[in-house]
């Protein structure tokens, strides 16, 4: 197997061991703007290739991290940048270093006029089914976001907003299941926001953009998207936001490969009593197919459940559950290995988190990732487990 280049990736994994769970841990509170903090961890993975036939490793990670925050008059500066590494005892082809950031300016001109400067880096340990060989292909996968959004309150409690935004993916495999796209997008929009705390924003998108993986040849593809977003305090415990819309991508010169349709997804957080809290999402989103991308067209349709329950049973001690299923389906794919193809991807995990001292956090977790396909490849089951700790400055 070839050895992977050591490149920059997700926040998801702050700590191997813990994608899921981990991340939703909280530092200890500080007054001070800057924060820094280092991590180290251990975990067994009874599947590190994801393949049919189990092929079990152990893996350690250290990481380094920074957190900036500070408000300077109407101005706002935040940062959380962490640089991790991660190395496996038998398969050391697998290695790999991350580094992942999130950084935005919140600026204002005036308090009429405001806005967001942003960018975000997120890259993890990512698993794509190829359809030509039957396998699965263990890579990475690197998100970027960067966002340039102005708001203008334009009295009582309505406010219009523009903005542009870069969105681009890699993977480290030639094959991806949505093309691995890159899109230039400006849109505007109006919305309306209540004393209350409720709010409802429509808005309209034009993007420009051309698939990076090799096996989408290049294309080029522009897309429209008209959405409505709604924020709703339901109770002083309870926030629910939704978002709805249509997207459309069209292909100029392969019109076999345009899509269309409904995108949108949901979230409730609920603070069940002081110690307790609920995090449920459910979402549906539109991308091409990347394999067919080669000419036969299609685009897949996903779907993705999420529930998060977090309880804190003592002041340093906090349980966390996660169940994420995904289920994916190629579309309109009129020839090749993708017709018919559904994909059914379940993880779950608990962790608990433990503070014996203010700067000091310590981790214990578990969890299963299981992948089903409904043409005979694919299919793998892991069960991962590990410890960490962190310490905070």
């Amino acid at each position: 197997m070839k050895k992977h280049p050591i490149r920059p990736l997700l926040p998801i994994a702050a700590l191997l061991m813990a994608p899921a769970v981990m991340a939703q841990s909280q530092p200890p509170e500080t007054n001070n703007a800057f924060q820094l903090r280092a991590g180290l961890g251990v975990e067994h993975d009874s599947n590190v290739l994801r393949q049919p036939n189990a092929v079990s490793d152990t893996v350690t990670n250290a990481s380094v991290g920074l957190k900036f925050d500070r408000r300077y008059s109407l101005q706002r500066l935040r940062a959380d940048v962490e640089a991790a590494t991660y190395r496996y005892q038998d398969q050391d082809q697998l290695n790999y270093s991350t580094l992942n950031y999130s950084a935005a300016w919140d600026w204002s001109f005036t308090p009429k006029l405001h806005g967001t400067i942003s960018a975000d880096r997120k890259q993890y340990r990512d698993v794509t089914s190829d359809p030509t060989t039957g396998a699965n292909l263990v890579g990475r996968r690197t998100e970027r976001t960067e966002l340039a959004e102005g708001i203008y309150e334009l009295g009582a409690a309505w406010r219009a907003l523009a903005g542009v935004s870069h969105s681009s993916v890699k993977t480290t495999e030639p094959i991806s299941y949505d093309g691995s796209p890159t899109v230039r997008s400006t849109y505007v929009g109006a919305g309306y926001e209540l004393a209350s705390g409720s709010s409802i924003t429509g808005r309209l998108r034009h993007g420009n953009g051309e698939y990076k993986d090799p096996t989408a040849g290049g294309a080029e593809f522009h897309e429209n998207e008209a959405d409505l977003l709604l924020k709703w305090p339901v109770t002083a415990k309870t926030t629910l936001q939704a978002r709805v819309g249509r997207l459309e991508r069209t292909h100029s010169s392969a019109p076999q490969r345009d899509f269309s349709g409904f995108v949108g997804d949901a979230s409730v957080n609920w603070e069940i009593t002081g110690k307790t809290r609920l995090l449920a999402q459910v979402a549906h989103d539109l991308s091409a197919s990347g394999f067919d991308l080669s000419g036969a067209g299609g685009h897949v349709d996903s779907n993705r459940f999420i529930v998060q329950p977090t309880w804190n049973a003592t002041a340093q001690t906090a349980v966390n559950l996660r169940y994420e299923y995904v289920r994916r389906s190629w579309e309109d794919v009129p020839i090749g290995s993708d017709i018919g193809r559904r994909e059914r991807v379940q993880n779950a995990s608990i962790g608990v988190d433990w503070t014996p001292r203010p700067k000091i956090l310590v981790s214990a977790t578990l969890r299963n990732e299981r992948q089903r396909s409904n043409l005979g490849f694919g299919n793998y089951r892991a069960t991962i487990y590990g410890v960490a700790g962190k310490l905070y400055f």
